[in-house]
């Protein structure tokens, strides 16, 4: 696990950041188009459009998104707003979580959680394993922990890449959607390939609900899993007490 690597992928720290597998090209047959409810002739392109519209005007949701690997496994539990987020992260036997709240990222781990998420030495990471560090706005680490748990994050990497298609309507959590298939989201990378499909609500609000993918680079293979419910549920959080600063903490 890795802020700067992107941890909230469903696959980082097994294959690292999940890669497309190109961007659509121009001309060929026409898009097709669904034929169930609101999204009654929108190509997938308008689907992923209004999903992303319907989440954004949502504004919070709450998310699981799990991965497997050879017997390994990663699961990537949360609740975001524009505002505020927690992330929990949980591979094999290490764990860590994250609170963003008035601008200030708290972040808790286990010694190993500490050191491979933040780069901690294994001494410091061995002190304060179990004590909420507090990252504020000026501290290096800042920018790649925000990034990582913000609902705009989280809604970047549900966006299939590539020529996209649609599969047959099916019923996912009690509601009626309709997939959209694509490669991986986020930039290419070589000898990464896969793909993703996100599934989407077919009447309003056309929200996200589930999505599902696969990943190979050489051997290695990730098949990846999520869920997102509590749309437009507030999330109330706060402040950990007895924090420490990052700032404080010994690099030596």
């Amino acid at each position: 696990m890795h802020y700067g690597g992107r941890m909230r992928k469903i696959a980082a720290g097994m294959l690292g950041a999940l890669a497309a597998v190109g961007v659509a090209s121009c001309g060929g047959p026409p898009a097709p188009t669904a034929q169930v409810g609101a999204l009654k002739g929108k190509t997938p392109s308008d689907i992923v459009s209004a999903a992303t519209a319907a989440a954004e005007a949502s504004g919070t949701v709450h998310y699981v998104l799990t991965a497997t690997s050879a017997g390994q496994s990663q699961t990537i539990e949360g609740d975001v707003s524009k505002s505020t987020a927690r992330q929990s992260i949980t591979q094999g036997s290490h764990h860590i979580e994250v609170v963003l709240v008035h601008k200030v990222a708290y972040v808790l781990g286990d010694a190993g959680g500490l050191s491979t998420a933040m780069g901690l030495k294994t001494s410091v990471a061995n002190h304060y394993a179990g004590t909420w560090i507090a990252v504020h706005s000026s501290d290096t680490l800042y920018s790649s922990i925000t990034s990582a748990v913000t609902l705009d994050s989280i809604l970047a990497d549900l966006v299939p890449s590539g020529t996209l298609s649609l599969t047959a309507p099916r019923t996912v959590a009690g509601r009626q959607v309709i997939g959209v298939h694509g490669g991986l989201p986020g930039p290419a990378q070589s000898g990464v390939t896969g793909s993703t499909t996100l599934f989407v609500a077919t009447n309003r609000p056309t929200l996200p609900i589930s999505v599902s993918g696969t990943a190979t680079m050489g051997k290695q293979h990730v098949t990846d899993t999520g869920s997102f419910t509590k749309w437009g549920v507030a999330v109330h959080l706060a402040a950990p007490s007895g924090s420490v600063a990052f700032s404080s903490l010994p690099t030596s």
